[in-house]
C-alpha cells in the first residue's frame, strides 16, 4: 500500500464559533450525534492537566465519537483497526482571539497514511476514508449552518 503524506492543517476540518466555550462543547457534540455518531467520551483536557499536573492551559475538550458504518467497515478490513477508530474532534480556545475553535483530523486517513491496514486492502481503506469524509462533511456543514444556535440569545 502506498503511503500518502500525513494530513496538513489545510486538509483538516476547522471552523470557529462565536459562542461561550461551555455552550460550544455540547453544541458540537449534538451536531455529531445528529449525523449518527455516537459519543464515546467527552474529556476536558484543561481540567485533567490542571488536576493532575497543576498547570493551566487554554480550555480544551476532546469529543470522541464513533459512527456505526465506519466502525463496521473498519472491522471488516481488519479487527485491529478498532484501536484507531474513534473519531476525535477538539474544541478549544486561543488566547489571541475570542472564538472557540473546532478542529478534526481524519482517523481513517491516519490508518492509510500510517500503513496500519493490511497491504492488500487499499480499495477498502479508500472507501472507508470516503465514507468518513462524507459523514464528517455533514457534521461540519451543520456546525457551520447552525453556529448561531450555539450562542445563547441576548436577554
Amino acid at each position: 500500500m502506498s503511503h500518502a503524506p500525513a494530513p496538513t492543517v489545510e486538509e483538516a476540518l476547522h471552523t470557529t464559533l462565536d459562542a461561550p466555550f461551555e455552550d460550544a462543547v455540547p453544541f458540537v457534540q449534538l451536531e455529531h450525534e445528529l449525523a449518527d455518531f455516537e459519543t464515546v467520551q467527552v474529556t476536558r483536557l484543561d481540567e485533567m492537566i490542571a488536576g493532575m499536573l497543576g498547570d493551566e492551559v487554554e480550555r480544551t475538550a476532546l469529543l470522541v465519537v464513533c459512527h456505526p458504518q465506519i466502525a463496521r467497515d473498519a472491522l471488516a478490513i481488519d479487527p485491529t483497526l478498532a484501536g484507531l477508530l474513534p473519531c476525535t474532534t477538539v474544541i478549544y480556545e486561543c488566547a489571541d482571539d475570542d472564538l472557540v475553535h473546532v478542529h478534526h483530523v481524519s482517523a481513517t486517513k491516519a490508518i492509510r497514511d500510517l500503513g496500519c491496514a493490511p497491504g492488500d486492502c487499499e480499495p477498502e481503506v479508500e472507501a472507508l476514508i470516503d465514507l468518513t469524509g462524507e459523514r464528517m462533511s455533514e457534521v461540519w456543514a451543520n456546525i457551520e449552518r447552525h453556529a448561531e444556535s450555539a450562542t445563547p440569545a441576548e436577554e
